[in-house]
């Protein structure tokens, strides 16, 4: 897949991450670490310059070869880099992948989420072809639930060693779409 493909929602703009995003992202994630690390321990303070940089690169790569495609939100009134949204995992024998997101924590509480996910979802069911996603969370993480919640996905289970967080496996809930769900 082609990774010039853009996406516009009513207030954002969903695209690839691109080097000149290198700054804006750093910004996000260092500036989102109190709302974000607890449940995503890539996200710290000391973010820097460098690590957006492997991000974007990392992410061009995903797309690149198919592994993995994030899409970063921009809010077009402003143009402000919002949070990213991505279909990652991708098992092709099970025909499906993994859904996750992260919102920057001034944008937080306003639906971007949902919006983001919703596109990403699409871009699964709709240009992958894929069958089935999960969206996976702490289940401490309220929020997470709230956007899984909204999106009518269907909680499965709640499974033990679900996810790695900072070298340890967590328990982790287990949600998911099919594409009935969204298209």
């Amino acid at each position: 897949m082609q990774a010039n493909l853009e996406f516009q929602t009513d207030r954002l703009i969903l695209r690839a991450l691109k080097q000149a995003d290198v700054a804006p992202l750093k910004k996000a994630i260092s500036e989102s670490a109190d709302t974000i690390s607890p449940w995503l321990d890539w996200c710290h303070e000391g973010f820097d310059d460098m690590d957006a940089e492997a991000w974007v690169n990392r992410s061009r790569q995903g797309w690149l070869t198919g592994a993995s495609f994030e899409l970063a939100a921009f809010e077009i009134e402003t143009g402000e880099l919002v949070g990213c949204v991505y279909v990652s995992s991708i098992d092709s024998v099970a025909n499906m992948a993994n859904l996750g997101y992260w919102i920057a924590t001034k944008f937080q509480g306003r639906g971007y989420a949902l919006e983001a996910t919703e596109v990403a979802a699409t871009l699964a069911f709709g240009h992958l072809l894929l069958t089935r996603l999960e969206l996976v969370m702490d289940p401490a993480n309220e929020a997470s639930i709230r956007i899984a919640e909204k999106l009518r996905a269907t909680f499965e289970c709640r499974a033990r060693n679900r996810y790695m967080y900072d070298g340890e496996a967590r328990e982790g809930l287990v949600y998911s779409l099919i594409p009935d769900d969204i298209l």
